[in-house]
């Protein structure tokens, strides 16, 4: 139960933390409506690169704890 609380949180801190660099360095936040899909003018090679920053926790989790 503990990893899973563990997962969760940081998750949600690596969607902040994300949503908070595009917003910092003025860039458009790649999320349409927070956080259910991808903006029409996003790059594939954008999209790959948080989509494996958000997978961080998880590999984290499985493979380390």
């Amino acid at each position: 139960m503990s990893k899973l609380i563990l997962l969760i949180t940081g998750y949600s801190l690596l969607y902040l933390s994300i949503i908070t660099y595009y917003k910092i360095n003025n860039f458009r936040v790649p999320f349409k409506n927070g956080l259910l899909g991808w903006k029409n003018d996003v790059k594939l090679k954008e999209k790959i690169i948080i989509s494996f920053i958000i997978n961080i926790p998880l590999f984290i989790v499985l493979f380390v704890l």
